[in-house]
C-alpha cells in the first residue's frame, strides 16, 4: 500500500492528539508505578504486543508458527495473531502512552521534538529511525528511546488479546530462542 507523505503525516498527527488526550484524561502514574501497574486487570481491551528489538527483524515461516505454539500453551483461551508488514511500523502502548526519556541522560523528551522526528522518519517509512537527542546531542534512534512505558517499531507483531497475566521473563527467553531475536514487550491499551 502507497501512502502520501500528507496521509502519513496527519496519521501520525492524529496517533499523537490520541496519545496526548488519553495521556491527559487518568493516567496520573508515575513511571514507577506504570512499571509494577497490572494492566490486565478487568480489561478487555488491553493486547500484548511482543516485536523483536531489531524494527526490520521477521522470523521465518517456521519460528513464526512454533511462536505462536508457544504461546498458545500460555495463553490457551486468548486470541494469538501473527502480524507481518512489508514497512516498518509504530507499535505504540495506546493510553499507557507517558514519557519519551533520553536513553543517555535521562531526560525527558519533549513530545513535539520526538513528533517532528517521527514525521522525518515516516516520510522514509521508518527505514531510518536516526535521531540526535535535543538534551544531551548524542546519535540514537527513535527505537532506542526509553517509551514509559514501553514502545517500538517492527515489522512483525505477535499480538495476545485480552491476557489475564503478564508474560513470565523465562516465557520471554524461550521465545527469543524461538524467534532468533531480543524481544521487547508492549501492553498496549485502547
Amino acid at each position: 500500500m502507497v501512502v502520501s507523505g500528507n496521509t502519513m503525516v496527519i496519521r501520525i498527527m492524529y496517533i499523537f492528539l490520541i496519545l496526548t488526550a488519553l495521556t491527559s484524561c487518568g493516567n496520573n502514574n508515575t513511571p514507577e508505578e506504570n512499571k509494577t501497574n497490572n494492566f490486565m486487570e478487568d480489561d478487555p481491551s488491553t493486547i500484548l504486543r511482543i516485536i523483536s528489538t531489531n524494527p526490520s527483524y521477521i522470523p521465518n515461516n517456521q519460528q513464526q508458527q512454533q511462536a505462536k505454539d508457544f504461546l498458545t500453551k500460555i495463553y490457551p483461551k486468548h486470541k494469538i495473531e501473527w502480524i507481518s508488514k512489508d514497512t516498518i511500523e509504530f507499535v505504540d502502548q495506546g493510553q499507557n502512552f507517558d514519557t519519551i526519556i533520553c536513553p543517555f541522560c535521562g531526560k525527558t523528551i519533549e513530545t513535539e521534538y520526538w513528533q517532528d522526528a517521527m514525521e522525518k522518519a515516516d516520510q522514509n517509512h521508518f527505514t531510518d529511525l536516526t535521531i540526535i537527542t535535543p538534551c544531551c546531542n548524542k546519535h540514537t534512534s527513535l527505537n532506542d528511546l526509553r517509551y514509559i512505558t514501553p514502545a517500538g517499531f517492527a515489522k512483525f507483531i505477535l499480538s495476545v488479546n485480552d491476557p489475564e497475566t503478564e508474560i513470565a521473563q523465562e516465557n520471554i527467553t524461550s521465545l527469543e530462542k524461538i524467534l532468533g531475536t531480543q524481544l521487547r514487550i508492549i501492553f498496549t491499551h485502547y
